[in-house]
């Protein structure tokens, strides 16, 4: 038993030793292989890195190249060792060269081709230059031939312009005496046309003087008759109505007045509703018109003051700036904004035949005033807002006694249309 024991452990010995050798032997095989391959990477690396030499040899000729064609081509900046031309700012002076010259031709691509052709144009403007030196040369000759005919032309006619000289100075003398007689002869007559053109005058200026007078004082008689006769118009609001109510419906709310389109009247005006009854000046609604007929029109009532004694038939309505028939004048004095701007109100004026002026006058009926103002007319900002009535027109309009209506009036009688 024993025995067997030991030749198993021999075997298993050999074996082992068997398997050691092969390792070796495998390591060994496997060292030749690597050093092989590092041997072709070392000589792959040898040759990368003489191709590399290789190729900047090339890239540093090509470069010195590149420097020596910019050298002379130009167009480069001149503080860089290794700057190249620029191409475009050689293209913009060959367009240059082309433009100087007039020249249009598609052939020029290149400066070689530039170049010859600039010898070309330089010749042949030398040809133009000696041309005109030339021709100068010919044209100074006859200017002094004509300057030396024309010296002897000078010459003959100073000759005959003494000659003329002295004939005309014994005209003068001539002249000069008889002269002296009829200013002798004038001065008779001035001293007594003196006489009586200073009598005339003193008669005119004392005419002139009484008529101005005269034209003044007629001038301040019409002027205070018209401001008399303006504040004596204003006076009929509310004793001359504009139109009466015609019949009411207390349920809608609604009313038809005597008033429709051929009185100038519009969807969105408004009346002040007054009891009709003779001597009763209350105000009991206001009326908004909604729709236009042509003899009559609907309103809507508003603000009904007492609803015991709400509008009825043949109550009257009045609006202080509404005119069924007249033509009228108005300016515009202050700031539009809000309900109406100015363009807007210009409108609502001429739909009620109002016509907007822009200056007052002797025909302005209103002055129509809005908000202060913030800015003068150039834009500029006032350090405080400018009243209205602090405006030269407001004081004149005063004077003239022209009706200065506010804003409020106007937007109170007169609502902005929806459609």
């Amino acid at each position: 038993m024993m025995n067997r024991s030991r030749r198993g452990a021999a075997r298993v010995s050999i074996a082992w030793m068997i398997v050691v050798l092969i390792a070796f032997f495998a390591a060994l095989a496997m060292i030749f292989v690597f050093d092989g391959e590092r041997t072709k990477a070392q000589n792959q690396r040898v040759t990368a890195e003489a191709a590399r030499a290789e190729a900047e040899t090339r890239y540093d000729a090509q470069r010195e190249k590149v420097r020596e064609i910019s050298e002379v081509l130009g167009y480069y900046d001149h503080e860089v060792v290794s700057a190249e031309s620029v191409p475009g700012d050689a293209t913009e002076g060959m367009d240059q060269f082309k433009d100087g010259f007039g020249i249009a031709d598609p052939s020029i691509v290149d400066f070689q081709i530039m170049s010859r052709r600039a010898v070309v144009e330089f010749n042949k403007k030398n040809d133009e230059i000696r041309n005109l030196q030339q021709t100068v040369a010919t044209l100074q000759a006859e200017i002094e031939v004509k300057s030396q005919t024309l010296t002897s032309t000078v010459a003959d006619k100073d000759t005959e312009i003494r000659s003329l000289t002295q004939q005309l100075n014994d005209a003068n003398q001539a002249a000069a005496t008889r002269a002296a007689e009829l200013e002798s002869e004038v001065a008779s007559v001035r001293s007594t046309l003196s006489d009586t053109e200073g009598t005339l005058t003193r008669a005119r200026a004392e005419t002139d003087t009484a008529y101005r007078g005269a034209r003044e004082r007629e001038a301040e008689f019409v002027t205070r008759l018209e401001n008399v006769t303006r504040k004596l118009e204003w006076q009929r609001e509310p004793e001359r109505p504009d139109g009466k109510i015609l019949n009411v419906s207390e349920e809608l709310g609604l009313a038809w007045i005597n008033l429709g389109k051929k009185n100038r009247l519009y969807a969105g005006m408004r009346f002040a509703v007054v009891d009709g009854r003779p001597g009763d000046e209350t105000m009991k609604a206001w009326c908004e018109v909604l729709e236009v007929n042509d003899d009559m029109s609907e309103v809507a009532l508003l603000d009904i003051r007492d609803k015991f004694d709400p509008p009825t038939q043949g109550d009257i309505i009045y609006n202080p700036i509404y005119d069924p028939t007249g033509l009228r004048n108005a300016v515009l004095s202050g700031r539009f904004s809000g309900t109406y701007n100015e363009n807007e109100l210009r409108a609502v004026l001429e739909g009620i035949n109002i016509h907007v002026q822009e200056k007052l006058d002797k025909t302005t009926d209103y002055l129509i005033v809005g908000a202060e103002l913030y800015v003068d007319e150039e834009g500029e900002p006032y350090e405080e807002p400018l009243q209205p009535s602090d405006l030269s027109e407001y004081k004149e309009a005063e004077a003239m006694g022209v009706r200065i209506v506010p804003i409020k009036l106007v937007t109170d009688y007169f609502r902005k249309s929806q459609n």
